[in-house]
This record gives structure tokens, C-alpha cells and sequence, in this order.
């Protein structure tokens, strides 16, 4: 048994790495004994589990099946030794966490302090608003915004996240819903050009056709535009609200917003969670109710 697994282990290395090679100057094996034990995984699966060329090495479609489940497999066997000492443990290991790039940054400080203080933790931040794949990209945990959890993982809500209508303080003043069409908007690139901007205020929802002058696909971004005065837009509170404390940016329409989202930790696996990436969500919630002034 004890060849196999570190068969298996050889394997993912060489998946990781994308050669041999590169598998072997990482384990410190020579590169013969690195195709020798993926030879005999192969020969006992009785699979193929990668091409090889002179110049190229890829996964079968078998062999990235097989890669997810033994990731997984060694991944819990990892968790069950570190558990036998939990104090010990919970902050040792690879995390790859996703955000989205404004709450993201919210967030950074806090992490960048747990990293400081947990020399065995070891931290991969992707901060963007695209749906990352998380089995392929290795993402450990997504956090997504949405109006309604995902469908092809496991997930849960962590908070919701009200969004607003903002403008520079210059910004000629909106009175009633019907004066947003005579405004230039600034919107996120990931909505249609031509959708409608949908408010809504206790039961009334309202779809308004704008004139969309500027457009962005992250928040960061976006809140700069709108500090510069370019159009009115939709920005969620907790982004808005340093800008909002400073005289940056003014309301518009306070009583409406647009459609609240949520905010959902997102996992590859639900049937395997790390202590430690359980760990990382729950320092994030203990942020929220802060950054969001609600749950």
C-alpha cells in the first residue's frame, strides 16, 4: 500500500509540475524513478492516466478524473493527522482562496495579519469578479456574490450585501426615478449593455432603461468613476462607504436600490472541507456583520 500512495503522490506532483522533470527536482528523485512509478500505477489501474511526447506531457480525461479524487483522498488523510493535534494545525497549509476584487480588499488586511502570524499557513489570494473553475484552478474556497446560491457546488450564505445608487457630489441632483434615463450611468461590463438598471423600495420594483456611458469589470474601477464624476451608479455599501465618510460620493434615490445579493462561501467538494480552510471562512465572518451592518 505504502507504493502505491506514494505512486499516487508522485502522480499529482507530476500533474502539478507538468513534467517529469520538474516533478522529480521537486521530490528530489530521479526523473527514471518518477516515470517508473507512474508506469506502475498505470499498469495496476489499467489505465492511461498521462500522454506523453518528447516535447509535451497532458492528463487522459481518466487521469484528471483520477488526479480530483486522489487530491481529495490524501488531502483528508493530511486533515485526519492534523486533527489528532487541532491546536497545532489549524493554520498549517495551502489555502487558495477567491474574492471578489472590492470586498477583497476589505478583507486583505486581515489576512495579510493571519498570514503574518502563522508562519505554516500559506495563503493564495485571487481577487476578481470572474466565476473562477474551482476544481481545475484549485481553489480551496470561492467567496461569490449572487442572488441566489450556486447550483454546481456546495455552498453557503454568509451575508447579504445591499447595493445603492452613488454620485460625485457635483453631480447634477436625481429627484425622482423617472430623471435616471436623462443621466449618464456607470455600470459593471458583466451586465448587458441594454438591460434596464432594476430598483427597488419596500414591494415596488421598478426596470428603467439608462444611458450607460462607462463601463468596467471590477469595482475598483468602477467607484473611481464615479468619484471622478462621470455618471451615477450602483455600488455596494460596504464599498462605497469610506467614499460616502469623506464627501466622495453622495446618495442618489436613497430610498431605492438595486436588488440585494448575497454573499456565499463557495467549495469544490462539500464532502471534504480542511479544518483550516473552515478557519479562513469563519475569520471572514467574524468581519461581516462590521463591513455590512447586517448578517
Amino acid at each position: 500500500m505504502n507504493n502505491k500512495l506514494n505512486a499516487i503522490a508522485t502522480f499529482l506532483r507530476v500533474a502539478e509540475a507538468g513534467s517529469f522533470s520538474a516533478a522529480a527536482r521537486q521530490s528530489g528523485m530521479k526523473q527514471s524513478a518518477v516515470s517508473q512509478q507512474i508506469a506502475s500505477l498505470e499498469e495496476d489501474l489499467g489505465v492511461v492516466l498521462l500522454h506523453r511526447t518528447t516535447r509535451v506531457m497532458a492528463l487522459t480525461e481518466q487521469g484528471e478524473r483520477y488526479r480530483r479524487d486522489m487530491q481529495l483522498l490524501l488531502e483528508a488523510m493530511r486533515e485526519a493527522e492534523r486533527r489528532l493535534n487541532p491546536a497545532d494545525h489549524q493554520w498549517q497549509g495551502r489555502v487558495h482562496v477567491q474574492l471578489p476584487s472590492g470586498l477583497g480588499q476589505i478583507f486583505l488586511p486581515h489576512l495579510l495579519a493571519l498570514q503574518k502570524m502563522n508562519a505554516g499557513l500559506h495563503l493564495m489570494l485571487s481577487l476578481d469578479d470572474r466565476i473562477a473553475d474551482l476544481v481545475s484552478e484549485g481553489v480551496d474556497v470561492a467567496l461569490r456574490l449572487s442572488n441566489e446560491p450556486p447550483q454546481a457546488h456546495a455552498a453557503r450564505v454568509l451575508a447579504r450585501i445591499e447595493t445603492a445608487l452613488f454620485a460625485a457630489p457635483g453631480f447634477k441632483p436625481v429627484d425622482s426615478v423617472s430623471e435616471l434615463a436623462a443621466h449618464p450611468h456607470v455600470r459593471f461590463s458583466g451586465i448587458e449593455l441594454e438591460a434596464p438598471l432594476r430598483l427597488v423600495s419596500g414591494n415596488e420594483t421598478i426596470d428603467v432603461k439608462v444611458n450607460t456611458v462607462f463601463r468596467a469589470n471590477n469595482s475598483e474601477a468602477l467607484l473611481q468613476a464615479l468619484e471622478s464624476g462621470i455618471g451615477i451608479g450602483g455600488m455596494q455599501r460596504p464599498l462605497a462607504a469610506r467614499a460616502l465618510q469623506s464627501g466622495r460620493l453622495v446618495p442618489v434615490l436613497p430610498a431605492y436600490r438595486l436588488p440585494d445579493r448575497f454573499l456565499y462561501a463557495v467549495y469544490p467538494d462539500a464532502r471534504f472541507i480542511p479544518q483550516r480552510v473552515r478557519s479562513i471562512i469563519g475569520v471572514i465572518e467574524q468581519l461581516l456583520p462590521e463591513i455590512t451592518g447586517n448578517i
